[in-house]
């Protein structure tokens, strides 16, 4: 009889310890997330950059965040960007910062919008207050401290009737924001076109979250 009970004992441990690993395995999965970092000296697959893996449950295991990719979220209370005709003018120029930035990197690019490349900062500020607004596409963690303060953002824009777009990026500097672009100036809607893998903020109102699980 004893040798009977320790037989079943064995087999339970058999099921339920794969049962745990896989349990602890999605656990794990379902809450971590991603940063990249130099990978100066290490192995030439991950140079320049290599993945590094973190817990991210503080923020993934609550209603507010939603994980659509390895490195990207969704916050469901984002921190909207004010218009810029409503805040200082220091802040507004951080805004039309990267805009100027990808202007000068069209290069042959969009010749039509040639022309902002000259007229300066304050010019393009004023001659963008009506025709700029913005959509929250998702957020991704800071490096450094690995809290979820990365926002990024298209600028939409309007130059002689047609309408533009730029993918930026704001950050937290020093009590304020900072903004980044990323890629260059696409046309409007195009930025969503090219990127349909990776499920945006767009997409959750829209009600699409079951076609990116």
């Amino acid at each position: 009889m004893k040798t009977s009970k320790i037989k079943l004992f064995i087999i339970m441990a058999f099921l339920i310890v794969p049962s745990l690993s896989v349990s602890y395995f999605m656990y794990m999965q379902k809450y971590q997330m991603a940063i990249l970092v130099p990978a100066y000296g290490e192995e030439p697959s991950e140079y320049p950059n290599k993945k590094v893996w973190f817990d991210a449950s503080e923020w993934l295991s609550t209603s507010q965040y939603i994980k659509v990719s390895d490195f990207f979220i969704i916050n469901k209370k984002y921190t909207p960007i004010d218009s810029i005709d409503k805040i200082d003018v220091l802040n507004a120029l951080k805004i039309i910062r990267p805009l100027l930035f990808a202007l000068d990197d069209l290069g042959s690019s969009f010749p039509e919008l040639h022309e902002l490349r000259n007229i300066g900062r304050i010019n393009t500020l004023d001659l963008m207050k009506d025709k700029i607004n913005y959509e929250y596409i998702y957020s991704e963690f800071n490096e450094e401290s690995l809290k979820p303060t990365h926002d990024f953002f298209l600028i939409k824009f309007t130059h002689k009737g047609k309408r533009y777009e730029l993918l930026i990026r704001r950050r937290t500097s020093d009590g304020g924001y900072m903004y980044d672009h990323f890629y260059s100036i696409y046309r409007e809607n195009e930025w969503h076109k090219n990127n349909k893998n990776i499920m945006t903020y767009r997409d959750y109102l829209a009600g699409k979250i079951d076609l990116y699980k």
